[in-house]
C-alpha cells in the first residue's frame, strides 16, 4: 500500500499537480485502498493537523518577511554583506551566501531568499563575469540556510508534529546554519581562485560604517525573536507577531519604502501563501495518520533493526532515506508525514528530539536545490534564465559540502544541542 501511495504521489507531482493537492489525492487513494476507514476520518485528521495555536506563527513569520522584502531590507543586507566579504576574490559569491544567512534570520523561508537575493545578485554576478551556472548554484544552495537559522517555518511545523520546544529548535539551528554558510564559502573560495573571479572595489570605512548602521535594525529581528523566547517574555507564536509588527514599523518609518497602500496586496499574498502551507499541513497530516494506523512506523523500525542495531548505521540509513524523500517531496509535508514515523525510532536509539528535528530540516533542505522538486533551484534558474540540467554540475560541489555538514551535526550532537541546553534547559 505504501509503495502504491508514493507512486500516486510522484506521478501527480510529475504532471505538475500542486504538492498540497497531490498529497491530498494520495491520502484519498490510501484511505480508499484500506477501505475499512471512513473518509470523514480523513477530514477530521486534516482539521486536527492545522488546529494548533502554534501554527499561527507561520502566517505571521511570512508577513514579517513580506514587510522586510518590500521595505527595502534586501538591498541594505546585500550592502552590509559587501562591507564584510566583498573584498575577497569572488566577492559577489560570498556576498550572496552572507546575504542569505542574514536574510534567513528575517523570513524563515528558503524560497523567499532565492527570489529576493537572487533577483539582485544573479544578474549582477553574470554582468561581472561570473559563470551563469555558478551564480545560480550559489544562490540556490545558500538560500536553504533560510530554513535553518531562526525563524524557521519548517521547524515550527516539526515542533508541532513532534511536540518539542520551538525555541530550542530555533537555537539548535543557529550553529548548523552557520556551518553550512562556512562550508559553502569554502567551496566558493576554491572555485573563485581557480576561475580568477573578480574582487569587488574597496569601499571606504565611512561607507562600510553606514552599511552596517543601515543593516543592524533589520538584524535585530532575530535577536528580538530568540531573545524573547529564551527569556520567556513571549512564546514562538507571540514572537512571530512581534516580528511582524517590528518589520512593519521598520519598513514604514526607518527604511521608508513600505507604503500603507501596499498592505492590501501584502495581506492577499500572505493569505494565499498561508492557505497553500495550511493545505499542505492538513493533507500531509491525513496521510501521516493513515501510515500510523497501518503500522508503517513499526514496519520501518523493524526493517532497520533487522539490518543493524548500531545507532550510527541506523542514523546513516535514516539520512539516506530523508535525502531521497527530499528530492521529490517538499520540506513541509515531508516533515509532517515522516516525523511520526521516524521520531520513535531515533528516540529509541537515544537521539534527542530537538537534535533530530534540526537534522531532519537540514537534511530535507538539501532537497530544496535538487531536482525534480527543488523549489530554490527552480526559482534561481528562472531568475538566471538557465535550464536546470545546465546547473547540475555546478551544484555538485555545494551538495557535497552540505552532506559533510549534515554528517558532522548528526554525529557531533553538541553542535546542535549546545545552545538549547545552555539557554533553555
Amino acid at each position: 500500500m505504501v509503495v502504491a501511495i508514493f507512486v500516486v504521489l510522484v506521478v501527480l507531482m510529475a504532471i505538475n499537480v500542486p504538492i498540497a493537492i497531490s498529497t491530498g489525492l494520495a491520502a484519498i487513494f490510501g484511505f480508499a485502498v484500506v477501505g475499512s476507514i471512513d473518509l470523514t476520518i480523513m477530514v477530521q485528521r486534516m482539521l486536527m493537523g492545522v488546529n494548533s495555536f502554534t501554527l499561527i506563527a507561520i502566517p505571521l513569520f511570512i508577513l514579517a518577511g513580506r514587510f522586510m522584502q518590500l521595505g527595502g531590507i534586501t538591498t541594505d543586507l546585500i550592502n552590509l554583506s559587501k562591507s564584510l566579504v566583498g573584498f575577497l576574490r569572488g566577492g559577489l559569491a560570498y556576498v550572496n551566501i552572507v546575504s542569505s544567512m542574514f536574510f534567513a534570520g528575517i523570513t524563515g523561508s528558503a524560497a523567499s531568499d532565492s527570489s529576493s537575493v537572487g533577483s539582485i545578485l544573479i544578474p549582477a554576478m553574470v554582468k561581472k563575469g561570473y559563470h551563469r551556472d555558478f551564480s545560480v548554484a550559489v544562490t540556490a544552495t545558500s538560500s536553504t540556510i533560510g530554513v535553518m537559522i531562526p525563524p524557521s517555518i519548517p521547524m515550527v511545523i516539526y515542533g508541532v508534529a513532534a511536540g518539542v520546544s520551538i525555541g530550542q529548535l530555533f537555537l539548535g539551528g543557529i550553529i548548523p546554519g552557520i556551518l553550512v554558510a562556512i562550508a559553502l564559502m569554502a567551496v566558493t573560495a576554491v572555485i573563485a581562485k581557480k576561475r580568477n573571479y573578480p574582487v569587488e572595489e574597496m569601499i571606504t570605512l565611512r561607507e562600510a560604517g553606514m552599511n552596517i548602521i543601515r543593516g543592524i535594525p533589520a538584524l535585530l529581528t532575530i535577536i528580538i525573536i530568540i531573545g524573547g523566547i529564551v527569556t520567556g517574555i513571549f512564546t514562538a507564536t507571540e514572537a512571530a507577531g512581534i516580528a511582524a509588527l517590528y518589520s512593519f514599523l521598520l519598513g514604514v518609518f526607518y527604511y521608508k519604502e513600505l507604503k500603507i497602500k501596499d498592505l492590501p496586496k501584502i495581506m492577499l499574498d500572505v493569505s494565499v501563501t498561508t492557505g497553500m502551507v495550511a493545505l499542505m499541513i492538513a493533507t500531509a497530516s491525513a496521510l501521516g495518520y493513515l501510515f500510523a494506523i497501518e503500522g508503517i512506523p513499526q514496519t520501518i523500525a523493524n526493517a532497520l533493526l533487522s539490518v543493524t542495531e548500531n545507532p550510527f548505521l541506523i542514523m546513516l540509513m535514516i539520512m539516506v532515506l530523508l535525502l531521497f524523500i527530499g528530492t521529490f517531496l517538499d520540506l513541509s509535508p515531508a516533515v509532517i508525514i515522516f516525523t511520526p514515523i521516524l521520531l520513535p525510532i531515533v528516540t529509541a536509539i537515544g537521539i534527542d528530539p530537538v537534535h533530530f528535528g534540526v537534522i531532519m530540516v537540514v537534511n530535507l533542505a538539501i532537497g530544496l536545490f535538487t531536482p525534480p522538486v527543488g523549489v530554490c533551484l527552480f526559482v534561481s534558474c528562472a531568475i538566471g534564465e538557465i535550464s536546470i540540467t545546465d546547473v547540475i554540475k555546478a551544484i555538485l560541489p555545494y551538495f557535497m559540502a552540505m552532506i559533510v555538514v549534515l554528517l558532522i551535526i548528526t554525529y557531533i550532537p553538541e553542535l546542535v544541542m549546545f545552545l538549547p541546553e545552555t539557554f533553555m534547559r
